[in-house]
C-alpha cells in the first residue's frame, strides 16, 4: 500500500498525524523547518511534483501556499484533503461555518455557548481547538470558525449553515490580491445549506436569534454569556486589552467602537496586509514596541507616535499617569514578537499586575 504524505507540520499537521497515526495509515511528513522534524524518521526533505509521486494522498495543511512548491497547470491535478474535507467525511454533527475578516471568533464564541445551553455543540477550527483532534465527537453540532486558509483548500462544502461576518483586506501576502481573498471566504457559501451575511457588530444578539431559528425552545433568559478574552476586554478601569486584534480593520474598528482617545499600544508584523499606509484617528498617543516596530512606523500615520523595544518600557513611561486611558490593540499578527495573541494578551495583563496593582 502507497505512503500518504503530511505537508507542513504545525498544530493542523500534527491533527493530520494523529489521525493517520489512529487508523493505521503509513505517512511521511514535509515542512520547510526541519527544526519541527527532529527525531522523526518518516521525513520528506524536498516538496515538488516528482517527490510526490510516491504517494496515494496529501494532506495538506492551511497555511501552506501550494503555488509556492507546484506550477499552476499541476494544481488542479493533486490528490490532496483538507482538514475540513476530513471532517466533513468523518463526523455526522450539523456543522455551522463562520468565516469573516472580524469578528469570527466572538460569533463563534457566543454562538457555542448559547447551543450549549439548550443543546450539545463544541467550537473547533481557527478558534483553537483542530477539527481532526476532535473528529469523534458525539455533540449535535459543530460551531467551525473557517480561516480564508482553509477555505481556499477546501474540496466540497459541506456546511449545514454558513455565516460571513464580513470580508475586508486582509492576509494578502497569502493569497497576492484581495479578490482571491475574497473568493477564498465566499466558498463557505453553500448550495446544499444555508448561508447568512452577518449585518450587525453586535454578535451576542445575533447568536441568540440564530440559535432562536435552530432551537426553538431555546430560553432566553437563562443566557449568561460569557465574552471572547483578549477582543475589547476591560481588565480594569480605563484598561482595555484587545490582542485578539490581528488586523487594522479591528483595529480601526476598536478605536471606532469605543471612540477612543487615550493612549494606543501597537505591535506585530503588519506585512500580511500589503499596506502601505494607515491613519490613525483619535488616540492621543501611538506606541509601537517589539521587532516589528520599523515596519509599523513606515506605514503608521499619527502626529504623536513613539517606539520603544518592548512593553515593559511603555508600562514605565504610563504607570507615572493617574487618569489611565489604555488601548492595547495591536492591529497586526504576532510576527516576531509573540507566538501567537493569547501570549501576547497574557503578557499585557501581567505588566498591567506588575505595574498598576
Amino acid at each position: 500500500m502507497m505512503k500518504s504524505l503530511i505537508i507542513g507540520y504545525g498544530v493542523t499537521g500534527k491533527s493530520f498525524e494523529k489521525f493517520l497515526t489512529a487508523n493505521s495509515i503509513a505517512f511521511d511528513i514535509f515542512d520547510e523547518d526541519i527544526t519541527k522534524l527532529e527525531n522523526k524518521k518518516n521525513i520528506l526533505n524536498y516538496l515538488n511534483n516528482e517527490s510526490i509521486s510516491d504517494y496515494e494522498n496529501l494532506y495538506i495543511s492551511p497555511g501552506i501556499q501550494l503555488k509556492k512548491y507546484f506550477s499552476v497547470s499541476n494544481l488542479g491535478k493533486l490528490n490532496y484533503i483538507s482538514d475540513l474535507d476530513l471532517f466533513f467525511q468523518n463526523n455526522k454533527s450539523l456543522k455551522i461555518g463562520v468565516t469573516g475578516t472580524n469578528g469570527k471568533s466572538t460569533l463563534v464564541n457566543y454562538l457555542n455557548q448559547t447551543l450549549n445551553t439548550v443543546s450539545s455543540s463544541v467550537a473547533l477550527g481557527n478558534i483553537g481547538n483542530p477539527l481532526l483532534d476532535n473528529i469523534n465527537h458525539t455533540k449535535k453540532y459543530t460551531v467551525i470558525e473557517a480561516s480564508s486558509f482553509q477555505l481556499e483548500k477546501m474540496k466540497k462544502n459541506h456546511f449545514d449553515f454558513s455565516i460571513i461576518t464580513n470580508i475586508q483586506n486582509d492576509h494578502i501576502d497569502f493569497h497576492g490580491n484581495y479578490e482571491n481573498y475574497k473568493n477564498a471566504k465566499l466558498k463557505i457559501c453553500s448550495e446544499m445549506g444555508k448561508t447568512i451575511f452577518c449585518e450587525t457588530d453586535d454578535y451576542r444578539e445575533f447568536a441568540i436569534a440564530f440559535v432562536s431559528g435552530i432551537e426553538p425552545k431555546l430560553n432566553v433568559e437563562d443566557l449568561n454569556l460569557s465574552d471572547l478574552p483578549f477582543r475589547l476586554q476591560k481588565i480594569s478601569p480605563g484598561i482595555i486589552n484587545d490582542s485578539k486584534s490581528t488586523n487594522s480593520a479591528s483595529l480601526l474598528y476598536a478605536i471606532n467602537k469605543l471612540n477612543f482617545r487615550g493612549d494606543l499600544i501597537i505591535c506585530g508584523n503588519p506585512n500580511k496586509e500589503n499596506c502601505k499606509e494607515l491613519c490613525i484617528e483619535g488616540p492621543r498617543r501611538v506606541f509601537i514596541f517589539g521587532k516589528h516596530q520599523n515596519e509599523l512606523l513606515n506605514i503608521l500615520k499619527h502626529e504623536n507616535i513613539s517606539t520603544f523595544e518592548n512593553l515593559d518600557e511603555i508600562f514605565n513611561i504610563l504607570k507615572k499617569d493617574k487618569n489611565r486611558d489604555i488601548l492595547f490593540s495591536p492591529g497586526n499578527p504576532s510576527g516576531a514578537d509573540y507566538s501567537n495573541f493569547i501570549e501576547r494578551g497574557q503578557h499585557f495583563n501581567n505588566l498591567k499586575e506588575k505595574y498598576f496593582d
